[in-house]
């Protein structure tokens, strides 16, 4: 992760979660993340494995020049890029682990803003994670696009990052708790 932004929320989202697989989407306590409110979201998946926008930030309506409610979050993605966002998002559902991804997001006349998307798993009342929180993270000052709309983003690299706060650097089995299957766990730090 490039931004101490960006690590406060990871931070906040392994508290939450303790030894649970996720936290509950009625863990999230929007006092207790206000400093991320305004380019957080909230995406549900649906029974046709959909993924779209229950809430966004006004910040991030405002940088995409439209509210987002409803919408899909494929759409802010450039073509090329849409298979690495659904992949990511599926990743954090299926896993159940958090995700970031650089990005250089563009206007229409292709000026860049770079920036990290960071995508957090959340659990439904049934303990199935069905809600990913996300983050939008500007690396540069907005004051770069001189009020011009973003209208598409472009995926640079993506990393699944460790639920575990001094875990360290290694690829282990994990038992997922909700399946007897075994799966691959990606586990990096710092």
């Amino acid at each position: 992760m490039r931004h101490p932004h960006t690590q406060s929320l990871l931070d906040h989202w392994r508290a939450a979660r303790g030894e649970a697989l996720a936290p509950a989407k009625a863990s999230i306590e929007p006092r207790a993340i206000k400093a991320h409110l305004a380019f957080s979201f909230l995406l549900k998946r649906d029974a046709g494995g959909k993924f779209s926008f229950v809430l966004a930030g006004t910040g991030m309506c405002d940088l995409f020049g439209e509210e987002l409610r409803g919408k899909s979050f494929a759409h802010l993605w450039a073509e090329p890029s849409r298979n690495a966002a659904s992949t990511s998002l599926n990743r954090v559902m299926n896993l159940a682990v958090p995700t970031v991804a650089l990005c250089v997001a563009e206007t229409e006349d292709q000026r860049p803003m770079p920036g990290e998307v960071m995508l957090l798993p959340y659990a439904d009342e049934r303990g199935e994670t069905t809600y990913i929180l996300g983050h939008f993270q500007p690396l540069e000052p907005l004051s770069r696009l001189a009020g011009r709309k973003l209208v598409r983003m472009r995926m640079t690299a993506n990393a699944i990052l460790t639920g575990d706060q001094a875990s360290p650097s290694a690829v282990a089995f994990s038992e997922d708790k909700r399946k007897t299957a075994k799966h691959l766990k990606v586990v990096s730090s710092r």
